[in-house]
């Protein structure tokens, strides 16, 4: 009953959000336009003159920090926090003011993979906006005093974090199941590694960053025409650089359980294991399987089976995540210290069932109608239309993937769903992550130091 009152308010807040969309020819979800400059950078475009705003996301495809060297962990964050502090012949101060005043939202961020940056202006101060833009990319000062300001907030950050348990099993989870890769350092930083970053080492940074590796997504008040002209301004001076290739790696230490004791009365669960790509045959009937198991919440088989009925935990997810150079999917969860084994047989159980018996038709319809029902509500606004094109390109997906995402999820059918669960769901390779005192838990591999955060 339940999750059919969460299917009916999604369709009522869809329906509402709807009306403010813009309407497109031919029934296209986004009328995304591809636009190419003279300087051979691609750009994605939805043109929408309803509103004054134009907004902007963009990327640089594998700059992010699985490129910091080892002793320069969290090099990659710390450029995103200061590369809006200040640039060309204005310093920090003015920089943030400039912006403020002109309501010009620009910020920059940092993922494993990728280095990324958001842009929104009002159409009416572009120029100031575009201008502030591409100081930002092509000349960061990367000043001392906001380089020891940001470096001081993060080591904060981390310190403040080595007291949460959640923080300390994801630190751990990554650790282990990333062993030998990149992934496994705390793209964060450490606290001796900020420390070792100097304006020097941001500005070798900046080198990564090139029109070659350079993804772009516009939505709002702006023409193809002016859009070409403003992306060379800004970003046609940028280098060609050498690109970073993705490496396919394969989870580590399957089979292990790992514990952390920290003197609090829950333990915190992070369950790892194999997952499954992007553009593996099998990712819609993958994702339905997913929902139904630990996506959704409230209805999802884990919620109901040990929320629901057994009371062991406030909230229990499964989700799958699609890095660059693997693929995982995780479980996130905490009970009380005694009940750890039950919890983990429970899970165990819901990964048995998914596999040996079918979802029934109803699972499977109010799962598709989710997925594909939800889609609207990503794209009630420029910055979410903006971001939503951003995250296609960065999948590698046609620029006309919205049109047929329905028609993909809808041909998942009930066996589709329980072939993938056979194929994709093994508890005897999961990693498991224990933070907390829990009893009864057989031969773990004791965790004395939180890794990579000193």
């Amino acid at each position: 009953m339940r999750y059919k009152i969460i299917i009916h308010t999604m369709f009522v807040v869809m329906a509402l959000c709807l009306i403010n969309l813009p309407a497109y020819a031919d029934d296209k979800y986004l009328d995304i336009q591809e636009v190419k400059t003279e300087t051979g950078i691609t750009a994605w475009l939805v043109e929408d003159h309803s509103v004054p705003i134009i907004a902007m996301n963009f990327a640089f495809e594998n700059a992010g920090a699985k490129n910091d060297p080892t002793d320069k962990q969290g090099l990659t964050r710390l450029a995103s926090n200061t590369m809006d502090e200040g640039a060309g012949d204005i310093k920090s101060q003015e920089f943030q003011k400039l912006l403020r005043d002109l309501s010009i939202t620009l910020s920059f961020g940092a993922s494993r993979d990728h280095f990324s940056g958001t842009f929104k202006t009002l159409t009416q101060n572009k120029e100031k906006a575009f201008e502030l833009l591409k100081l930002a990319l092509t000349a960061p000062r990367f000043d001392e005093e906001p380089v020891g300001r940001m470096r001081a907030a993060n080591q904060s950050r981390i310190k403040a974090s080595m007291a949460d348990p959640d923080w300390i099993a994801a630190r751990i989870q990554n650790d282990v199941i990333f062993e030998g890769h990149p992934y496994a350092l705390n793209s964060g930083g450490t606290l001796s590694s900020l420390d070792a970053i100097t304006p020097d080492d941001l500005r070798t940074f900046h080198k990564r960053l090139g029109k070659n590796n350079l993804i772009i997504a516009v939505a709002g008040d702006i023409s193809a025409d002016e859009l070409r002209t403003r992306i060379d301004s800004v970003f046609g001076s940028l280098p060609v650089v050498e690109q970073n290739e993705s490496a396919v790696f394969e989870m580590k230490n399957e089979g292990k359980t790992y514990l952390y004791e920290q003197d609090i009365p829950q333990t915190m669960i992070e369950i790892s294991q194999p997952g499954i790509g992007r553009s593996d045959k099998d990712y819609y009937a993958a994702k339905i399987m997913n929902f139904i198991l630990g996506e959704s919440g409230f209805g999802s088989r884990l919620m109901e089976e040990i929320r629901e009925k057994r009371g062991l935990t406030y909230g229990i997810y499964s989700y799958l995540r699609d890095y660059e150079d693997t693929d995982i999917m995780h479980v996130s969860t905490s009970t009380v210290n005694e009940s750890v084994p039950e919890m983990i047989k429970l899970i165990r159980q819901e990964w048995i069932k998914m596999q040996s018996s079918p979802v029934t038709d109803t699972e499977l319809m109010d799962a598709k109608s989710y997925i594909i029902g939800s889609l609207p509500l990503a794209l009630t606004s420029t910055d979410a239309i903006a971001s939503t094109m951003l995250s296609m390109q960065l999948d590698d997906l046609p620029v006309d993937y919205l049109d047929h995402r329905a028609e993909k999820f809808d041909a998942v059918t009930v066996l589709d769903i329980q072939n993938v669960a056979k194929r994709l769901l093994n508890d005897k390779k999961w990693t498991v992550v224990l933070v907390g005192q829990p009893n009864g838990v057989e031969s773990p591999v004791t965790i004395k130091d939180i890794p990579n955060v000193e």
